[in-house]
């Protein structure tokens, strides 16, 4: 009787969890023939978050004239500014509510919770028959990156599928001072430059900027497990760490703490959240950033001066590209086949994809002689700069000023980045889910404090680190290393 009960509530509970989509599959979705176009009209509502723009009725007119013979599907297009997409978006989905798709991330809209928790309908089924084109554009090991328990909930945009840090600096000031950023491989190499703009430059009383991400722990490739378990490219290979208590991270606190001690970093860097602004409005030389090619020119066009970069770290693809930036199907959406069907389109269809970033010709934007794109300005409506939040990247019209060879640049970006050790990886914490979130908490708590400057690493990290120990940490740690070392024997074995 105990185990029937048992077994009952946890149905009842996958019930209530995934909706439309059953305990693993897809029960109750209508299928569709993907050679005609359905009878019946579709309202696709779809949540991206970015700039809300005024003329999007116009641009969804245009959408949805092009639409009508192709899927017989309307687009209504949710925009929503950065400050309240997740707050509205968690509502929602906490509440039930309608919707067909929305932008999610790793970092957004927390996907990995959202899809364990049956927010979101799993694809995979579905990816051979209204997704094929798609599917085999990103490849089975990106699809299988961003698979969570075995299952695949958002599908991820087709981008650049590595990452790398580097400089993001203005260009004139680089000149002016005959600085080789490229050179440059480390905050300490950068610190004697910083210290000479500083001097001479009236308006740059702080030549460097950063968030907790922009700090020297953007030149450290790792990736987070669950609560301070780590793994680390390049070194502790086959090891799981406790991140918070390498040399690398408590080096990077301690650079930190010099260049705030130096008056490089400004004194309200643990309550300021001017960051974009600053270095947008020209008041730093740069900061550490998530590079790919082009990017400095990609985001020149929202910057007062001309932006450059200088590549530092390696090109690696790790577990975390595929879920950077992803479009997730509602389990509340009533048409989830006709959302697959749009999916399909905005990846393959190279009209339909620029229609939705930069509106339509003569009105928002204008071609010129060359074929590129060239953005009005004030206009009323460009999603230019989000095309990675959505669709397939590669069929966007260049912009004007942009590298000719951008596209083959990324391609080629993708094709030399190098797959650490432990990619494919993936810990599942539930053994270990008091502890990890218990760590998260002491985590949110005295991160910032340490890598930011503002306080010294002497007096924090101790502190810091017996806390985690109190919450868990080397549970967590040796949890993650059981289950990496059977991945690594399993890897071995193919």
């Amino acid at each position: 009787m105990k185990f029937k009960k048992i077994t009952c509530l946890i149905a009842a509970a996958c019930m209530l969890s995934v909706g439309l989509q059953g305990c693993g599959g897809n029960e109750g979705i209508r299928e569709e023939d993907v050679s005609s176009v359905p009878k019946d009209m579709y309202e696709i509502n779809w949540y991206i978050q970015g700039t809300p723009q005024s003329d999007t009725p116009s641009v969804e007119a245009k959408i949805n004239e092009y639409l009508a013979d192709k899927i017989n599907a309307t687009l209504k297009l949710h925009i929503l500014d950065a400050s309240q997409y997740s707050q509205k978006l968690g509502v929602m989905i906490n509440a039930g509510e309608y919707f067909d798709m929305a932008f999610c991330a790793s970092w957004m809209l927390d996907y990995k919770a959202n899809a364990a928790n049956g927010a979101f309908i799993a694809l995979d089924d579905m990816l051979p028959k209204y997704l094929p084109e798609t599917s085999k554009m990103l490849g089975k090991d990106y699809i299988d990156a961003a698979k969570v328990n075995g299952r695949l909930y958002a599908l991820p945009v087709n981008k650049e599928k590595a990452s790398q840090a580097g400089w993001f600096y203005r260009k004139d000031i680089a000149e002016k001072y005959n600085i080789d950023m490229s050179s440059i491989k480390s905050f300490e190499e950068l610190e004697p430059y910083l210290l000479k703009i500083q001097k001479n430059e009236p308006d740059m009383k702080y030549p460097i900027d950063w968030k907790t991400d922009n700090t020297p722990l953007a030149f450290i490739q790792y990736e987070l497990l669950a609560g301070p378990a780590a793994v680390i490219y390049g070194k502790y290979d086959g090891k799981v760490v406790n991140f918070y208590e390498t040399e690398e991270y408590e080096q990077a606190c301690r650079i930190s703490r010099k260049f705030f001690e130096d008056g490089l970093i400004k004194k309200d860097v643990m309550t300021s959240g001017d960051f974009n602004q600053r270095i947008q409005d020209g008041k730093t030389f740069c900061c550490a950033y998530p590079l790919k090619p082009g990017k400095a020119k990609e985001m020149s066009e929202d910057y007062k001066f001309e932006m450059d970069q200088a590549e530092v770290t390696p090109i690696i693809e790790d577990n975390q590209a595929a879920t950077g930036s992803m479009t997730a199907v509602s389990r509340t959406s009533k048409n989830p086949v006709r959302v697959l069907r749009f999916l399909e389109l905005l990846n393959t269809d190279e009209y339909l994809y620029n229609l939705v970033v930069y509106g339509i010709e003569g009105k928002h934007y204008n071609m010129t002689e060359d074929g590129s794109v060239e953005l009005i300005p004030q206009s009323s409506y460009t999603l230019s700069g989000s095309e990675w939040m959505f669709g397939n990247v590669f069929l966007a019209k260049l912009k004007k000023g942009e590298e000719s060879t951008k596209l083959e640049n990324l391609k080629k970006f993708n094709q030399e980045a190098e797959k650490p050790l432990y990619y494919g990886f993936k810990f599942d914490a539930s053994n270990v889910d008091l502890e990890a979130a218990a760590c998260k908490n002491v985590i949110n708590e005295y991160n910032r404090q340490a890598v930011l400057g503002a306080i010294d690493p002497d007096t924090v990290l101790p502190e810091f680190r017996k806390k985690l120990k109190e919450a868990g940490a080397d549970k967590v740690v040796e949890e993650a290393q059981k289950q990496y070392d059977a991945f690594l024997a399993e890897k071995e074995k193919k």
